[in-house]
């Protein structure tokens, strides 16, 4: 069994990286798309499509802004603005 990691897309910060795992012969076994933290570099979920990572990125912005929101934490865009300001 061989992986490979490759970098897809840099969306608000956070790097998309496609995983691949391949079996002794080299044929594709299964691909995952995992989306990491840009202040941590943690994975912060994976999905199965680059479209469905990109969206856990664009929730994961929106959820962060949500006055209301459980969590107290900036969202990365939102503090690059209030930077530039």
């Amino acid at each position: 069994m061989r992986s490979a990691r490759r970098e897809e897309k840099q969306v608000f910060g956070y790097t998309i990286v496609r995983f691949e795992i391949y079996d002794d012969e080299g044929a594709l076994l299964s691909r995952c798309y995992e989306v990491t933290c840009p202040r941590t570099a943690a994975i912060l979920g994976r999905q199965q499509s680059l479209r469905a990572a990109r969206r856990f990125v664009v929730m994961h912005e929106l959820r962060g802004m949500n006055p209301r929101s459980k969590r107290e934490r900036t969202p990365i865009l939102g503090s690059v603005r209030t930077a530039q300001a």
